[in-house]
């Protein structure tokens, strides 16, 4: 409750980042258990009663900690012209475990979201293919790094992720669609800069 987030905040050290954010997990996890039984069995009895506008203290609550640190979004791709992803990536556009299942997913449009980009609402499933990228210009792919990753970090990841093999030869990176791409050392840092990487 609100009581226990003050007094909390209040013993926090003050020369530390904190942001105090209190919240009801039990009234949001019963909206989000709500959607995901009302897709995967429409005529359940578990579905219960649930309000109809999404519980927004848990979304509070990661805003706040975002602002404290966020993060470095980095978009992989194969060419610097087409913005093409990159081939070994379409196992994690697709079949990745921590993609949202038919549950979430119906659970982000009752709050009045999107299902993701890959996802076919008709076949209840995610698809891709290299043929399936659409005419190039769009970022399919984004890495959540940490602040202060370096080039060779997000090499790293892709190379554990099993989107590249071999060493680090050389990278070129962009702000933005369109911009000249700059060759980048291993060791310069991430930012929105050079959040574009090939």
């Amino acid at each position: 409750s609100k009581i226990h987030c003050e007094r909390i905040t209040s013993k926090l050290p003050l020369h530390g980042a904190h942001v105090g954010t209190f919240l009801c997990a039990e009234q949001e996890m019963q909206y989000v258990r709500h959607h995901i039984y009302s897709a995967i069995a429409p005529n359940s009895k578990k579905n219960g009663d649930v309000t109809s506008s999404p519980p927004i203290k848990v979304w509070d609550c990661l805003q706040s900690a975002m602002k404290l640190r966020e993060p470095v979004l980095v978009f992989p791709v194969l060419d610097m012209e087409s913005y093409q992803p990159l081939p070994g990536m379409f196992n994690s556009a697709t079949r990745d475990s921590s993609l949202p299942s038919l549950g979430m997913i119906a659970c982000l449009k009752a709050a009045g979201g999107k299902a993701p980009s890959m996802w076919d609402c008709e076949n209840k499933l995610y698809y891709a293919s290299p043929g399936d990228v659409q005419n190039g210009q769009t970022l399919r792919d984004v890495l959540v790094m940490k602040p202060n990753s370096t080039v060779e970090d997000v090499f790293d990841v892709l190379k554990r992720m099993g989107a590249l093999g071999g060493e680090y030869v050389r990278a070129e990176a962009a702000e933005n669609i369109g911009m000249k791409p700059n060759l980048v050392k291993k060791d310069e840092l991430v930012t929105r800069s050079n959040r574009i990487l090939k």
